[in-house]
């Protein structure tokens, strides 16, 4: 079994726990099968099955717990479902007995950086009638609910600054750090007198952010806090194109610059379009979410205070 498929059974069947037990035991999975994975892998794996609505993960209070299975229509997808959630290995079967009835049913290998772990492969369904999904729902032993990501995109949150916080303590001023947003990355800040979005390890050593405004403090995630920075300073992370496609024009590609990692509600509804891992362009340094409707993606750019630049279709070259 592949290690991502793995590691979600396993996770299913464990339902819950500690984030730094469920990295243990990530790091283990992988050195005992000789996979050689980059620093942070084991922590960008729960963000990435997170995403694509396998386990919800609660950062700040350090704990994960799987997701209940759900089947779910994509977006305006003519006729797709995907299958989120627990999968033990009961889920897996039922799963294997649709396909073997004949029901359309798609295993896609989800891309993975090198270095990274590979995450679970996603499953579709294929429909003719919405009713459908009902039977083969009950079949798995899931719960049917329509197109879960639009649902999502209506629930996004307004970005404000968190909580009220204090400032680094004196004892801690030495791990003080600011973030670069034209480098993407934290720098040793000589002093924390300018607003911006500082990092630095509390008493116990724990990983604080928060962001300054105007002599306030305020508790804050990282990923919540880029989007305040870049709020702040008026620079833009998002672009939307529609599809070239006749009748595709509502759903489009939604890229978003690296440095700029969406919040994880955020991160899921744009994920759930498909089912399917963003693509990751290097050469370009964006993250790519695709059948993402433009309504959609104008709520979640402004959901993080963000301007959406429109693009226009991309034009087919003429055959000769």
């Amino acid at each position: 079994m592949e290690i991502g498929n793995l590691l979600l059974r396993w996770a299913s069947e464990v339902g819950y726990g500690k984030i730094a037990d469920f990295k243990a035991a990530l790091a283990w999975t992988t050195r005992s099968r000789g996979v050689s994975v980059r620093v942070g892998a084991e922590g960008r794996w729960l963000r990435d099955v997170s995403a694509l609505g396998h386990i919800d993960v609660d950062w700040r209070a350090g704990r994960w717990a799987v997701a209940p299975p759900v089947l779910t229509t994509l977006p305006y997808s003519d006729g797709l479902a995907v299958l989120t959630g627990r999968r033990p290995a009961a889920v897996s079967d039922a799963v294997a007995d649709l396909y073997d009835s004949g029901e359309r049913i798609h295993w896609i290998r989800n891309e993975t950086a090198e270095g990274d772990i590979t995450v679970p492969d996603t499953l579709l369904l294929g429909y003719e009638h919405p009713d459908k999904l009902l039977q083969h729902a009950a079949s798995v032993g899931c719960t049917f609910v329509p197109c879960a990501s639009l649902r999502l995109f209506a629930l996004l949150p307004d970005l404000t600054p968190g909580p009220p916080a204090a400032p680094p303590a004196v004892g801690n001023i030495h791990t003080v750090e600011r973030y670069n947003h034209e480098n993407r990355n934290y720098e040793p800040a000589q002093s924390y007198s300018e607003d911006g979005l500082y990092r630095w390890r509390s008493t116990d050593w724990a990983r604080l952010v928060q962001i300054r405004r105007r002599q306030e403090w305020h508790s804050t995630e990282h990923e919540n806090g880029v989007f305040l920075e870049h709020a702040r300073l008026g620079t833009g992370t998002m672009r939307w194109r529609p599809e070239s496609g006749k009748g595709r024009e509502r759903t489009g590609r939604l890229s978003v610059d690296w440095g700029a990692p969406l919040p994880p509600l955020h991160a899921r509804a744009a994920v759930l379009c498909t089912g399917i891992q963003p693509r990751i362009h290097e050469q370009a340094q964006i993250v790519r979410y695709d059948n993402v409707p433009r309504h959609a993606a104008e709520k979640l750019a402004a959901s993080l205070l963000q301007q959406l630049e429109v693009e226009p279709a991309a034009t087919r070259k003429a055959a000769r």
